[in-house]
C-alpha cells in the first residue's frame, strides 16, 4: 500500500507542477506577446490613451462576468482603502505603460519593467521597515545601473526614446506600488472577486479620461479589423488572463519559479519586435539585460541567505 500512496502523491506533485509551470508559462508568453501589439497600434490608430481606457473597460466587463459563476467573498470594511488605492495604482500603471509606446522601444520597455520586483522590495524597506541586507541593496544598485543604462542609452539615440524609458520606469513603480497594497487581500480573497473591485473602481476613476481620447477611439474612426484583433488580444491575455492565472501559478510553484519565467518576457518582446520590424537591435539592451538579471538574482540569494534559520 504504501508504494502505491507515495506514487499517488508523487503522481498528484508532478501534475500540480506541469500545470504550475504552464501557467507561469503561458502569462509570460502573453506578456512577451503584449509590448510589440502595443506598438503596433499605437499611436498610428489608435492613442495611448485609447488603448489604456479599452483595457480598462474590456477589462471590468470581462472580470464582472466572470464574477457570476464563481463565488463571492465579503470584503471586509477594512479592506475597501486597498481595494481603492490600488485601483488608484492600477489604472496608473495600464495608462502610463500605454503612453510609453509613444516613443519607447517595447525591447526597452519590456526589459525595464524586469527591474519592478526590486522595486517591491525597496518599497516594504521603506514603508513597511523590512530589513534589507548589505547584500541585497547591492544587489538593488546592480539592477538599477542595468536600468539606467537603457534609460541612458536609449536616450542617445532619441530624445523622445528617452521620455518613452523614463515613463516606463514610473509605469514600474506604480505597479510595484500596487503589488504592495493589495498583497494583505491578496491572501484573502479570490483573485477574480478582488479583480473585480480593482477594475471597476479604475473605470470610474478613468471616465475624465474619455474626454481626452476624442476622435482616436478606433471604432468611430475607421475599421481595421487587424488592429482590432491586436487591441481584443491586449484586453483579454495580457490584461485579463494574466492578472487572473498569476495568483494560482504562484501558489502552484512558487513565487521564485513563477519570477523565472518573467525573464522570458523581454526574450519574447524582443524576437517578435525585430521579426515585425517595430524596433532595432542594439548592443546595450542585452547587456542592460544581463546586469538587471544579475542584480536580481544577487538581492534574492542574500533574502534568502538573509532569512535562512540559524
Amino acid at each position: 500500500m504504501k508504494p502505491s500512496v507515495q506514487s499517488s502523491a508523487g503522481g498528484s506533485r508532478a501534475k500540480t507542477m506541469l500545470a504550475g509551470n504552464l501557467l507561469a508559462l503561458s502569462a509570460s508568453i502573453c506578456w512577451g506577446f503584449n509590448e510589440p501589439a502595443n506598438k503596433l497600434i499605437i499611436p498610428e490608430w489608435i492613442s495611448a490613451g485609447g488603448v489604456a481606457l479599452s483595457r480598462i473597460f474590456g477589462a471590468t466587463l470581462i472580470i464582472w462576468l466572470i464574477s457570476l459563476f464563481i463565488k463571492r467573498e465579503k470584503i471586509v470594511r477594512g479592506d475597501w482603502k486597498y481595494l481603492a488605492w490600488g485601483s488608484v495604482m492600477m489604472l496608473g500603471f495600464v495608462y502610463v505603460f500605454s503612453m510609453a509606446f509613444n516613443t519607447a522601444s517595447p525591447i526597452d520597455i519590456a526589459i525595464i519593467l524586469t527591474f519592478q520586483p526590486l522595486l517591491v522590495v525597496l518599497i516594504n524597506a521603506i514603508f513597511k521597515h523590512l530589513k534589507v541586507s548589505v547584500m541585497e541593496v547591492v544587489g538593488m544598485l546592480v539592477a538599477l545601473a542595468g536600468a539606467l543604462l537603457i534609460i541612458l542609452a536609449g536616450g542617445n539615440l532619441d530624445s523622445g526614446r528617452l521620455i518613452g524609458d523614463v515613463y516606463a520606469v514610473v509605469c514600474a513603480i506604480s505597479y510595484a506600488i500596487y503589488l504592495v497594497i493589495i498583497e494583505g487581500p491578496s491572501h484573502r480573497y479570490g483573485t477574480v472577486n478582488m479583480m473585480k473591485w480593482i477594475f471597476l473602481f479604475s473605470s470610474i476613476l478613468s471616465l475624465p479620461l474619455i474626454f481626452t481620447v476624442g476622435k482616436n477611439i478606433p471604432m468611430l474612426t475607421q475599421t481595421d479589423w487587424k488592429a482590432i484583433g491586436v487591441l481584443l488580444f491586449i484586453v483579454l491575455f495580457p490584461t485579463v488572463y494574466c492578472y487572473i492565472v498569476t495568483p494560482p501559478a504562484i501558489k502552484l510553484v512558487g513565487s521564485e519559479i513563477f519570477s523565472f519565467y518573467q525573464y522570458l518576457v523581454p526574450v519574447i518582446a524582443a524576437v517578435v519586435s525585430i521579426l515585425l520590424k517595430l524596433d532595432e537591435f542594439h548592443w546595450y539592451q542585452p547587456v542592460s539585460f544581463i546586469i538587471i538579471v544579475a542584480g536580481i538574482l544577487l538581492a534574492n540569494y542574500a533574502k534568502a541567505r538573509h532569512s535562512k534559520p540559524v
